[in-house]
């Protein structure tokens, strides 16, 4: 019998728990019972079976009952995980009466609270056999959660070491891509890059608010406050931006899903703007389960719209459609733990992490793809430049021959004339004539034929830098111009020092010369300007050449001076393409710049090279 006795106090033994723990709640819902008070109700606290109660506006008491059943001290820590915008009062009692207070809580002032830990925590030591009752009243704006877990104290500090490690990975991951998205924006300026890294930016801010790293880094409580409930709002209005300039989505397109986009967006700023108001109304914060119901509405709104571009194949649709999915997973799980449906534990503790994390890598995958299909485009785009550019060249250059050759071609008919005439009336000095006409014709010929070789260059398929006279080839220009200018009384001022020599493809600048030439003629037809002027000024800074190109024809009005160089863009009746060529040239093919503005009586450009 004795060995029996023996056994079964050994096998208990093995099974038998070092700490007796039962957990009950109790529900105040008119927010006014003390710790007294709630003293007295014990037996209104009932067992707990779900530890996540959702989004609730009344403060809840847990209390849990200790024993010790060892023959030694115990030191535990009770943690509760949930690091979010709570208050947290904790008494120890032992036979009714209150031995200890802890003030814990991210919504209470650090110089109140009990320790600046990202969650809150309490030690407590139990003397061998000794019970103890812990009584915790709970107020939170976020997620009801009354799970408190009871742990050796080292265990706890390993946990959340390892913890911050997880997180100080994520952050870095997060800082690397958002350092790409700005250089990309800085780089290519387009609009989706610079959005990306601020939704990137505002994610990173929430993520560490919510898990309670900044709250421990000891930032003021207003601006802890403002970190959980502004900037996920601006965070999910990026998120609804992003698509419409990533795939650069005009106004009359998609029509539908713009304007739940953009409702969407209007809801979250009024949100967003609301939490202002918390100091007058501090329930304000309770809106964020109507806030959680837009962010799901945006969410399946853009995960559907993401879909349509997949299937209409535009560039980079299959990684946004991978993002969003992604991204609709874990919001549908913060959706869920929001409401009390999940329990807030297991892997659930870093969902919002991983989902943030998930989705901006496979998004800055799809942004580096959209810069190498960017670069593919701006490769064909130099090639159809050249190929605008020489035809561009050819139509103006064959008005400029239509001009030049005019004159000479009436000469050779002239001759022709004289010399049928003199052969039909006998003319006695006949032969002095053919003689003198023959002269005229072969040196009008010699000049057309000159004229024609001169533009030969431009048509060539090879395009090599090599050094030039610089000065020469714009007097080129003014040459090939030179009875345009005569004709409508045009002067025209250079100055340019003619030792100067560079390195450039010469028949892209000429171009460019000419366009602008064909700019000013245009104006000074357009508005009949009188004693018309063009100046052109050359000098060297350095290392770079800046070319000053002015006239005297009025300018461009304040509102369009940003503007000349757009594409299509125009005060008259043309075509608008010739300064959109004039700065692609520069900047594409002449490693370049060039910027215009009103100065005196006209428009002054400004080339560097």
């Amino acid at each position: 019998m004795k060995f029996f006795i023996l056994f079964f106090i050994f096998i208990t033994s093995i099974f038998a728990h070092d700490l007796d723990v039962v957990e009950k709640y109790f529900v105040d819902t008119n927010n006014s019972l003390n710790i007294q008070e709630i003293m007295k109700h014990k037996d209104d606290f009932i067992p707990i079976k779900e530890y996540n109660l959702g989004i609730i506006k009344s403060s809840v008491w847990i209390k849990i009952d200790l024993k010790n059943n060892t023959k030694q001290n115990l030191k535990k820590r009770i943690n509760n995980k949930m690091a979010g915008i709570n208050l947290i009062d904790v008494f120890l009692v032992k036979d009714n009466q209150i031995t200890k207070t802890y003030k814990l809580g991210n919504l209470r002032e650090h110089n109140k609270r009990e320790n600046d830990f990202r969650i809150s925590y309490f030690d407590i030591e139990l003397q061998p056999l000794q019970k103890v009752e812990i009584f915790i009243k709970q107020k939170t704006y976020g997620t009801m959660e009354i799970r408190w877990n009871i742990v050796n104290i080292k265990d706890f500090e390993t946990y959340y070491f390892l913890q911050g490690l997880i997180y100080a990975f994520f952050t870095g991951i997060l800082l690397v891509m958002i350092v790409l998205g700005f250089t990309l924006y800085f780089i290519f300026k387009k609009k989706h890059f610079l959005i990306y890294s601020l939704f990137t930016l505002s994610v990173g801010i929430f993520q560490l608010t919510i898990a309670g790293f900044l709250y421990q880094l000891g930032i003021p409580l207003d601006l802890n406050k403002f970190f959980t409930f502004f900037i996920p709002a601006f965070a999910m209005i990026l998120f609804g931006l992003f698509p419409l300039y990533f795939f650069n989505i005009q106004k009359n397109e998609f029509k539908i899903t713009q304007i739940i986009i953009k409702i969407s967006i209007i809801l979250l700023t009024i949100f967003a703007f609301t939490q202002f108001f918390y100091r007058i109304y501090p329930d304000v914060f309770y809106f964020s389960k109507f806030y959680v119901l837009i962010i799901f509405l945006l969410m399946f709104t853009i995960l559907i719209f993401s879909i349509r571009m997949f299937l209409l194949k535009k560039d980079g649709s299959i990684f946004y459609l991978l993002a969003n999915i992604v991204y609709f997973f874990f919001g549908v799980l913060y959706i869920l733990v929001a409401f009390g449906i999940l329990k807030y534990e297991g892997f659930l503790y870093y969902f919002i992490s991983i989902g943030a994390i998930g989705q901006d890598m496979v998004l800055a995958i799809g942004l580096i793809y959209s810069v190498y299909v960017m670069r593919e485009r701006n490769e064909k785009n130099i090639e159809l430049l050249g190929e605008y550019s020489k035809l561009s060249f050819i139509g103006q250059t064959m008005v400029n021959i239509s001009h030049q050759w005019k004159e000479p071609i009436n000469n050779i008919y002239s001759s022709i004339t004289y010399i049928e005439a003199a052969r039909e009336f006998k003319d006695k000095n006949i032969d002095t004539i053919i003689d003198n006409n023959l002269k005229i014709i072969k040196e009008t010929t010699s000049y057309l034929k000159e004229t024609a070789l001169g533009q030969l260059h431009f048509y060539k398929e090879e395009k090599n830098i090599e050094e030039v006279e610089f000065c020469e080839e714009i007097n080129y220009v003014i040459r090939l111009m030179e009875k345009e200018f005569i004709k409508k009384d045009i002067k025209i001022s250079f100055d340019c020092n003619d030792k100067l020599k560079i390195k450039i493809e010469k028949n892209y600048f000429l171009n460019v010369l000419m366009i602008l030439f064909e700019n000013s003629l245009k104006a000074f037809e357009r508005r009949k300007i009188k004693n018309p002027k063009i100046g052109i000024f050359v000098k060297e800074i350095e290392n770079k050449l800046e070319i000053i190109f002015e006239d005297n024809a009025g300018g461009v009005s304040k509102d369009f001076i940003e503007k000349i160089f757009e594409k299509d863009f125009s005060e008259s009746s043309s075509t608008g393409i010739g300064l959109y060529l004039a700065k692609e040239i520069v900047s594409q093919k002449l490693n370049g710049q060039i910027t215009a503005e009103n100065k005196n009586e006209g428009l002054s450009f400004k080339i560097v090279i």
